[in-house]
């Protein structure tokens, strides 16, 4: 697929990604290309892993971004844990012997909702990992981290942007769920030894790793990364111009498994529910390709939205049909006779259960992907 984004970035002054996700594309875009790339997705985690690279042209001096802002944060979390007599068994509770675990995480829980709450009011500022996920999805120790370093990202937007990004890959890595973060791992017999593994991972190197990692990268041209819905990434194309769509293939909206990353993005505290620990469906970003009702119509104005302002359009989906409804030749017929080409090719591929559990169902599951050009 990028040998195909490179040939047709070659006579266009623009680029667009409006389903960005992980950010990669518009990354190797924006390093590989001169056009400028407008990143965009419903969910804020997403469009601040893109805007670490590109709206960024020069790498950035990780080591002094680390230094101050990990001084600051340290700080934060030593006002909480100094109201604690055994402060680090409290929040970071040692997990060695197995028969523990459920009793660990147990006491853990109760800590992070009964405990922790009163004071962190009192200490002020947002802790929404602590007060909705400490004892869940991270142990009380990583969450606090966690918080207290989105609460002291730097101010400047290059270094900030880099923070975040930074922050919400290294909480990915360390998070205790299975596949994505739709539901945490139970103390189970089963699963218990991958809460010990989850919450032994060191926050702040996970943190440290990534800044070094994306800060040495930067695009050829600023772009721009947005929180927004696809029409708005397309409005900033001209004629010409290239468009890169992923679009959602999942029946279920991907705000369910990915409502961690969009709270530690968001920095600010949620009520949450369920085994998951979900906010309110209403506060979570909904997507029209994950509404089976709507999926097509959807699709439809993409395509459209493309051939009436000559875009060029890569395009990648399953063959099969997916759980919205939706497979690779919906978007060929709609588009199939707007625009004067359409090339096709079949990779194989790997793609994401959203949530699978490595019991019922693994984490990514082998298939058949098209990549569709579509030529004005």
């Amino acid at each position: 697929m990028s040998d195909v984004l490179l040939e047709h970035a070659r006579d266009a002054g623009q680029a667009a990604d409006p389903f960005c996700g992980s950010g990669i594309v518009s990354w190797f875009l924006a390093e590989n290309t001169d056009l400028i790339v407008h990143a965009g997705d419903l969910q804020r985690f997403a469009s601040a892993r893109a805007a670490a690279v590109v709206e960024r042209t020069k790498p950035l001096d990780v080591e002094s971004l680390l230094a101050s802002w990990f001084v600051v944060a340290q700080e934060r979390i030593d006002r909480v844990i100094a109201h604690f007599p055994n402060a680090m068994r409290s929040v970071a509770p040692e997990l060695d012997d197995p028969a523990e675990i459920r009793i660990a995480v147990e006491r853990s829980r109760r800590f992070s909702s009964v405990v922790l709450p009163p004071l962190l009011d009192r200490v002020g500022g947002c802790w929404p990992m602590s007060k909705a996920y400490g004892g869940y999805y991270f142990s009380p120790a990583q969450a606090l981290v966690l918080d207290a370093l989105r609460q002291t990202l730097p101010r400047s937007a290059p270094r900030r942007d880099v923070a975040l990004a930074a922050l919400v890959e290294a909480a990915s890595r360390c998070v205790a769920a299975p596949g994505h973060t739709a539901q945490p791992f139970q103390p189970t017999a089963g699963a218990a030894r991958y809460i010990v593994e989850s919450w032994s991972r060191d926050v702040w190197g996970k943190v440290a790793e990534a800044a070094h990692a994306i800060a040495r990268r930067a695009a050829r041209r600023p772009g721009k990364a947005t929180t927004r819905d696809f029409r708005a990434t397309l409005r900033m194309l001209r004629p010409g111009d290239l468009v890169f769509a992923d679009p959602p293939y999942s029946g279920v909206h991907y705000s369910r498994f990915y409502h961690v990353l969009e709270t530690l993005a968001g920095g600010r505290e949620v009520n949450v529910s369920g085994q998951g620990r979900y906010p309110p469906a209403k506060e979570r970003p909904a997507s029209e390709f994950s509404r089976k009702t709507e999926a097509k119509r959807a699709a439809a104005e993409l395509i459209d939205i493309c051939a009436t302002s000559r875009l060029k359009l890569v395009l990648t989906f399953p063959v099969g049909r997916s759980s919205n409804g939706l497979s690779a030749k919906d978007f060929i017929e709609f588009g199939g006779d707007r625009f004067s080409k359409v090339e096709y090719l079949e990779e194989n591929s790997q793609f994401s259960t959203l949530g699978g559990n490595a019991v019922r169902r693994n984490a990514r599951v082998q298939c058949v992907e098209a990549v569709v050009t579509f030529l004005p």
